[in-house]
C-alpha cells in the first residue's frame, strides 16, 4: 500500500511540473458525427488569394475608351500588373485621347503595354524592379495640327465675315486644349489596341484634333483651326470681303384725293407717267396693284404729279442705302398712349406708364443688290389715332393700313405702289347762338384719299 501511494504521489508531482513548464494536455476526442462529415466533405472552403505581386497576368479583359495615356498606364499597372512605377513629365502632360481594348486571354499584359507605349513614342525602362514610363530617347512627340490666321476687314464688319465663314469650319469653342489635365475639352481620337496577337501597324504618331474656330475680336477675324481649314479660309474670306453694292433709293410719297372705285391713285398716276415714261412689263408678282415703269424722263413726270392738283407730296426722301441695310422714313408724330396701370404705396396711388407710338405714314425699304438685278422690299405703313369708345378709353386707339411688298427691279427703274386708301367723314354745323339749335345748318362731308408711293432705285 505504501509503495502504490508513493507512486500515486510521484505521477502528481511529475503532472504538476508539465503544466507549470506550459504543456496542454491534449482534449479528449468526441465521438465522429456521419452527417457532419459528409457536410464537410460536401462544401469545401475556397482557397486563399496568393497576396504576392503578379508580374505578369493572363487572361484580364480591359476595355477603356477615350481616356489619356497617363490613366491608361496608371490603371493597368495598379490593377492588373501591380507593378511599382513612375511616369515621366511628358506622360503626365500628354493631353490625346486614346483608347483600349484587351481581351485576349493568351496575351501577356506588360508585353502590350510595352507595345502600346512604343507605338505612341515612350518606353518603359525597369530598374530595381520598378518600371519607368519616360519618353523615347530622340523622339519627338507629334504636335498639333493647329494654324491661326488674323484677317483686318476691309468692306465688310468682322461679325459678318464671322457669320459668313463659319459654316465652313463649324461652330466650335476658341478655348484652346488644356496642357494639364485628365481629359481634353473639345478633342476626340482615339488609338485601337487590338486583342489580336499580331502586333498593331504604327501608322505614324497620333495628331490630337485642334479646338478651333472664327471670332470677330473688334475688327480683327480670328480664325484658329488646321492648317487645312485655315488655308482654305485664306482663299475664301478675301472673296468674301468685297465692298457691297449701293444703291441710291429716290422716293416720292403722294396723298391723292377724289378717288373713287373707277380711278383709283395709281390709275391716275399711271395716265400721267405713261406720257413721260415708258411702260415695262407686267405688274410685280407681290403686288397686283403696282406697275413698273421706266425710261428717261422721271424728274419731269414726278413734275408733273407735282403740278397735279389731285396729288399732294407728303414727303420725297433721297437717300443712299449699303446692301442688305434697311432705312425708314417717318412722317408724322408719336402720340403717348398708356401701356399700364401699377398701384404704389398703401394708399395705392396709380401710376401709368406711358408709350409713345408712331403714327402717320411710315415705311421701310431694304435693298438687296445682286449682279443682273435689285430686290426691293417694301414696307408701308399708314396709322392715325382716334378716342377709344369701347374697353379701355384711356387710351386711344390705333387705326393701321399696311403695305408689304417685294419686287425685283433694273437699274434705274420706278415702281409706283398704291392701294392704301383713307376714309374721311367730316361734318360741319352753323348758326346763330340765339337761335334754336334745330335751326342750326348742318352740313357732312366724305373724302377719300389714297396714298401713292413712287420709288427708284439707281445703282452706284
Amino acid at each position: 500500500m505504501r509503495r502504490c501511494a508513493a507512486l500515486l504521489g510521484a505521477l502528481m508531482l511529475s503532472s504538476g511540473w508539465v503544466h507549470a513548464a506550459g504543456t496542454v494536455p491534449p482534449l479528449p476526442t468526441l465521438p465522429a458525427d456521419p452527417g457532419l462529415a459528409a457536410a464537410v466533405s460536401a462544401s469545401p472552403l475556397p482557397a486563399q488569394q496568393p497576396l504576392t505581386p503578379l508580374k505578369h497576368v493572363r487572361g484580364t479583359a480591359f476595355d477603356l475608351r477615350f481616356v489619356t495615356v497617363a490613366q491608361v498606364v496608371d490603371l493597368i499597372y495598379q490593377d492588373a500588373m501591380r507593378t511599382p512605377y513612375v511616369l515621366g513629365p511628358d506622360v503626365l502632360t500628354d493631353t490625346r485621347l486614346v483608347s483600349f481594348r484587351l481581351d485576349d486571354q493568351s496575351r501577356d499584359v506588360r508585353d502590350v503595354m510595352v507595345d502600346f507605349l512604343d507605338s505612341l513614342g515612350f518606353q518603359v525602362v525597369t530598374k530595381n524592379g520598378v518600371d519607368y514610363v519616360m519618353k523615347k530617347p530622340g523622339a519627338v512627340l507629334a504636335k498639333a495640327d493647329r494654324d491661326v490666321y488674323v484677317y483686318k476687314p476691309r468692306y465688310r464688319k468682322a461679325s459678318e465675315l464671322r457669320e459668313l465663314v463659319e459654316p465652313l469650319i463649324g461652330a466650335r469653342s476658341m478655348l484652346p486644349p488644356v496642357s494639364v489635365g485628365p481629359v481634353a475639352g473639345d478633342a476626340v481620337g482615339a488609338v485601337q489596341v487590338p486583342g489580336a496577337p499580331a502586333a498593331m501597324p504604327n501608322s505614324g504618331p497620333f495628331v490630337q484634333p485642334v479646338a478651333g474656330g472664327v471670332q470677330a475680336r473688334g475688327s480683327d477675324l480670328v480664325i484658329v483651326g488646321s492648317r487645312d481649314e485655315v488655308a482654305l479660309l485664306r482663299k475664301v474670306v478675301p472673296e468674301l470681303d468685297t465692298a457691297p453694292g449701293e444703291v441710291v433709293v429716290r422716293g416720292w410719297a403722294y396723298e391723292v384725293t377724289n378717288t373713287d372705285s373707277a380711278n383709283s391713285a395709281w390709275s391716275i398716276a399711271a395716265k400721267v407717267l405713261g406720257g413721260q415714261l415708258r411702260i415695262s412689263s407686267g405688274d410685280t408678282s407681290s403686288d397686283s396693284s403696282a406697275v413698273r415703269f421706266t425710261g428717261p424722263g422721271i424728274d419731269a413726270a414726278i413734275s408733273a404729279l407735282n403740278a397735279d392738283s389731285r396729288f399732294k407730296v407728303i414727303s420725297s426722301p433721297h437717300v443712299r442705302i449699303a446692301s442688305g441695310e434697311k432705312v425708314r422714313l417717318n412722317v408724322g408724330q408719336q402720340v403717348p398712349t398708356q401701356s399700364s396701370v401699377s398701384y404704389q404705396g398703401s394708399s395705392g396711388t396709380p401710376v401709368q406708364s406711358i408709350t409713345y407710338q408712331d403714327a402717320g405714314l411710315i415705311f421701310d425699304v431694304e435693298p438687296t443688290v445682286m449682279r443682273d438685278a435689285i430686290e426691293l422690299r417694301v414696307h408701308e405703313e399708314i396709322s392715325d389715332f382716334v378716342a377709344t369708345k369701347t374697353g379701355v378709353d384711356t387710351s386711344p386707339t390705333k387705326n393701321t393700313r399696311q403695305l408689304q411688298t417685294v419686287t425685283r427691279l433694273k437699274d434705274g427703274e420706278v415702281v409706283v405702289l398704291g392701294g392704301l386708301i383713307q376714309d374721311r367723314n367730316a361734318t360741319a354745323r352753323s348758326g346763330y347762338a340765339w337761335l334754336p339749335s334745330f335751326l342750326d345748318g348742318r352740313s357732312s362731308s366724305k373724302q377719300r384719299t389714297e396714298v401713292l408711293l413712287v420709288l427708284q432705285v439707281q445703282r452706284i
